[in-house]
């Protein structure tokens, strides 16, 4: 049953992560043409600074997940009740946490952007940021009962309110903008939805049966739990230092407008993200419940993580290839002139993360044996001189300075000297994983790219150019996967719904 629901819901979060890639490609431009480029700015500043009160979360929903779905392997229903009511406590805990720091970050809100807002937008900018911290708080909760949910592999439930969230944003939005055209709405919108999600991920908890009753307050597990939020906490932190300390800098450093290019940039980047890592939380009960039996060395665990991570590589490749082909020309049909800059910065960040995310399952594995702390750590070291090299490369080279900054943090940090640390301290076997990974599927990638390549080279830019090169990339891709790229299993998966049809 469990299995059945990790594919389904890995097929879920491919069908929401894909949604979201329609509804971002007609959102965006909607909203830029509604409110222009410096009211959207505003609201990308605000989304930025008021997002670093997740870094506060200490990752409840992950620790929830990890620790719930040990119990569960253990057959220890008491434990995981008292868990879950530790947790729930912590939780309310961080609630105050973030609302004290939410009230002295607002306080510093005209010092800090006096230099590039005028009075009326820094007005602004503070409605919003009462809203988006609201988000936060409300989402941490969400978080928690969410985690159990995921702990119990309930995927489907999960599934079907990403797509479902989706859709209702994008109808609130529309019909309410076509009454009034203002950034606040957007940030009222999300808010209303996490209500909704919290009380619905709420009710599913107790119809699962996973309700809280504190027995005791476990010091030990409190400890453990402690030291596995610390390690997700700084993860965060980097996080929000890769995907929003850029917008903060630009916001500060150089204009609205700016901040805007960059905002469209990682738009097309937060697709090539969410899609890339949809796989990764699915496993990790998987993983934990692996490693509780005992049964588990570097060899059973770089054999576990080759199929999840040729679907990673596989739909990460295809959009990095295929944005390097015609990004260009997708950016000029989507937004219209005057974002080839976004181009560029989209290519800088995609480049490096796309190795990451070829091996992205690894973090699942490091949450099931505790072992993320020393990773966290060294990417936070690393994300802490990004900052310094984003601000220096910005004040000497402009707004190109943010992205080549993040490249650099990347490559050192996620790269070179995480895959080292997998290899010391799991013993994951990087020439058997890699080559697992790669085989037949980066061919492919490189050969469809090539047959591509005379139509991006000769094809004006536009939105014809998108459907001839994309058109060419895709088929030649498709064609050359099911010849030598697929693995049989593989081949099997993507012919099972024809072979259906045909029996029908």
């Amino acid at each position: 049953m469990a299995k059945s629901q990790r594919k389904t819901g890995m097929l879920l979060s491919y069908a929401s992560s894909l949604l979201l890639v329609a509804v971002n490609i007609f959102l965006t431009p909607f909203l830029v043409g509604s409110l222009g480029d410096a009211e959207y700015g505003v609201y990308q500043m605000m989304s930025s600074f008021a997002g670093y009160l997740v870094l506060i979360n200490f990752g409840t929903g992950t620790v929830m997940t990890r620790y719930v779905s040990m119990y569960l392997g253990k057959g220890d229903k008491k434990g995981e009740r008292n868990y879950i009511a530790m947790c729930l406590i912590i939780t309310g805990v961080l609630v105050v946490l973030i609302a004290l720091v939410a009230a002295v970050l607002f306080i510093f809100i005209d010092n800090i952007y006096a230099a590039t807002l005028t009075p009326a937008q820094i007005q602004k900018s503070k409605t919003l940021f009462i809203l988006i911290a609201s988000n936060v708080i409300v989402m941490l909760c969400a978080q928690a009962f969410q985690g159990i949910v995921t702990a119990y592999e309930k995927f489907n439930f999960t599934g079907i309110w990403h797509i479902a969230k989706t859709l209702l944003k994008v109808v609130l939005l529309v019909s309410i903008f076509f009454i009034w055209k203002d950034s606040v709405v957007i940030a009222a919108v999300d808010l209303g939805i996490s209500c909704l999600y919290l009380l619905l991920c709420a009710g599913y908890s107790v119809k699962l049966k996973a309700t809280p009753k504190l027995y005791k307050f476990d010091k030990k597990i409190f400890a453990s739990s402690a030291v596995f939020s610390l390690a997700i906490m700084l993860q965060a932190v980097v996080n929000q230092v890769n995907t929003r300390v850029d917008v903060t800098i630009l916001g500060i450093m150089v204009s609205p407008e700016s901040v805007t290019r960059y905002s469209v940039a990682m738009q097309v980047f937060s697709v090539f993200s969410t899609l890339s890592t949809a796989a990764i939380a699915i496993y990790l009960p998987k993983f934990t419940k692996l490693v509780a039996s005992g049964d588990v060395n570097g060899t059973v665990i770089t054999k576990e993580m080759i199929a999840p991570s040729r679907v990673q590589t596989l739909v990460s490749g295809a959009i990095m290839f295929g944005f390097l082909l015609c990004g260009r020309d997708f950016i000029r049909a989507w937004m219209g002139e005057g974002y080839n800059l976004s181009w560029w910065i989209a290519v800088i960040i995609m480049v490096p993360n796309f190795l990451v995310y070829t091996n992205g399952v690894v973090v699942s594995v490091l949450d099931a044996m505790q072992k993320r702390l020393v990773r966290s750590v060294v990417l936070t070291l690393i994300a802490a001189a990004n900052i310094g090299i984003s601000i220096l490369l910005v004040h000497t080279t402009g707004e190109m300075g943010a992205p080549i900054g993040t490249a650099i943090a990347t490559v050192v940090g996620s790269l070179v000297i995480m895959n080292i640390y997998y290899q010391k301290a799991i013993g994951i076997k990087l020439g058997m994983l890699f080559g697992g990974i790669f085989k037949g599927i980066l061919p492919c990638l490189l050969l469809a790219s090539v047959a591509a390549l005379p139509a991006a080279l000769l094809v004006p830019v536009g939105f014809v150019g998108l459907l001839v090169k994309g058109g060419i990339f895709v088929l030649v891709l498709f064609g050359t996967l099911m010849l030598f790229g697929f693995n049989k299993e593989e081949k099997n998966l993507v012919l099972k719904p024809f072979k259906r049809s045909g029996k029908k």
